[in-house]
């Protein structure tokens, strides 16, 4: 199965988690600028960080079409994991033809007082969500 993870990571929080999404998927995680634009993907597992999508993250995201990604899943890493970013980069891939995974997933972010995370908890979420998103696609 072609599966690609992308991420947006300023504190790091993004990429740890992107990193055990990707080893459970058999892929490696690939920072968001300067990915290559993904070509015949199944699958794209992408992540950010904060409370919102950052720029760079939706302008990749409004560059696809279902050639290049068949079916995504999100992810969002923000200290009280919130998941408006999620809804955000949904209706963006929704509106450019591309299928979303209902499963999705808010881990920790860093914050002033959150401590450091991700921690051995959240990488094991991580493999979860990874394990829960190729299940399901593995079923349509």
């Amino acid at each position: 199965m072609n599966i690609k993870v992308y991420y947006t990571s300023p504190r790091g929080c993004a990429a740890s988690i992107a990193r055990a999404v990707a080893s459970h998927a058999g892929c490696q995680a690939e920072a968001l600028m300067p990915a290559y634009m993904p070509e015949n993907v199944r699958l794209m597992i992408i992540g950010c960080e904060g409370t919102k999508p950052d720029k760079a993250t939706m302008e990749f995201l409004g560059s696809l079409n279902p050639a290049r990604v068949k079916t995504a899943a999100l992810f969002v890493c923000n200290p009280r994991r919130e998941t408006a970013p999620i809804a955000q980069m949904r209706a963006i891939l929704e509106d450019r033809g591309i299928s979303v995974l209902d499963i999705c997933a808010a881990f920790p972010g860093k914050g002033f007082l959150s401590g450091k995370r991700p921690g051995s908890k959240d990488i094991q979420e991580a493999e979860a969500f990874a394990r829960d998103c190729i299940n399901a696609l593995s079923q349509n």
